[in-house]
């Protein structure tokens, strides 16, 4: 019978090429306990909260109570803004761990508002993920992005299901906005979007307004 022998040198070979498997075991099961305890959890009622999902860079999130709070006093109505993070890039492994919770994310159909990069922004918009935004951008919005900066974020829903193919404006550049400075997050290159299942249309089109202009 083949019998494995276990001693240090082996030990020390098997981490070597296999500690990235131990890595992403850790980082999935954080990430479904995370889940699993935002699921379980008393839930705030649908229309007295907003959820930001921030993806992307790294995000330190106890930097973000502080401007949650500052947001709260704007919007006494809501109980909660809360913003969550999904890292995306870097480490091949990470990565697939971080594609694993976004595609968990949304197919739970969980958060209101997400900021992703320009690339994925155009990905997720072709597919139908986001609502179109054009009746929502007033002067206010135009006084910190011009109307020509925001045509280039029109696009056409490419899903041959879909009632509305467009084209329309599905997301907002993040760029100029000062929130998140203190946080990690790089918002230069991302684009703001509101998901089209969200269960707080009404309020998180408030939210991104206040993001954008007042955010700054």
């Amino acid at each position: 019978m083949y019998q494995v022998v276990v001693n240090r040198e082996t030990l020390q070979n098997h981490l070597h090429y296999d500690w990235w498997k131990y890595v992403v075991g850790i980082v999935v099961t954080v990430m479904l306990w995370n889940l699993v305890s935002t699921m379980t959890r008393p839930q705030t009622p649908p229309d007295k909260k907003v959820d930001i999902f921030l993806v992307g860079d790294y995000l330190l999130e106890e930097k973000v109570e502080p401007i949650s709070q500052r947001m709260l006093k704007d919007f006494p109505e809501l109980l909660e803004i809360n913003f969550m993070n999904i890292p995306l890039g870097g480490d091949p492994e990470l990565e697939m761990a971080g594609r694993y919770k976004l595609t968990t994310v949304v197919g739970a159909q969980e958060g209101d508002i997400f900021v992703f990069s320009k690339g994925e922004y155009e990905t997720f918009a072709k597919q139908g993920a986001f609502m179109p935004l054009d009746e929502y951008i007033d002067d206010e919005i135009t006084k910190y992005i011009p109307a020509e900066e925001l045509e280039k974020y029109k696009l056409s829903v490419e899903d041959e299901y879909a009632e509305d193919k467009g084209p329309h404006i599905y997301g907002i550049p993040l760029k100029g906005v000062t929130l998140f400075n203190d946080t990690g997050y790089n918002v230069e290159d991302k684009v703001l979007s509101i998901m089209a299942y969200s269960k707080n249309k009404e309020k998180a089109i408030e939210v991104m307004k206040w993001i954008v202009t007042k955010g700054r």
